[in-house]
């Protein structure tokens, strides 16, 4: 579903999460007939019709039958931070490999030069 945000810089960006690469995205409750509440964020890249890379965030939460959702965008230095802290909220665990592979196609060496 395609949305029209406003990012950080004033401008505006059409988002489409069902068509933009998905980079980190936690698993939303399948059964939403319980009173459950569930929270996360998920990061996704949107490739301009320019070529440029733009980064978006949804934060969106969960409880029984409802969701909310918001959006923010992110500068290229906020979208490795936001990376960076999800790898140390991860801990010992790690971050799942399908999730480490991509972030590693995408962006080459972000992992390994943080650690």
């Amino acid at each position: 579903m395609k949305k029209t945000i406003r990012s950080a810089d004033g401008s505006w960006l059409e988002i489409d999460p069902g068509a933009d690469t998905a980079i980190i995205r936690r698993p939303r409750p399948e059964n939403r007939n319980t009173s459950d509440y569930a929270q996360g964020e998920d990061l996704f890249m949107r490739v301009t019709p320019g070529g440029e890379r733009k980064y978006y965030i949804i934060s969106w939460t969960a409880w029984g039958r409802d969701y909310k959702e918001a959006y923010r965008t992110l500068t290229e230095e906020q979208k490795n931070q936001f990376i960076l802290d999800q790898v140390k909220k991860a801990g010992k665990i790690g971050l799942d490999p399908d999730v480490t592979d991509k972030i590693e196609s995408l962006f080459p060496g972000l992992l390994k030069q943080k650690r």
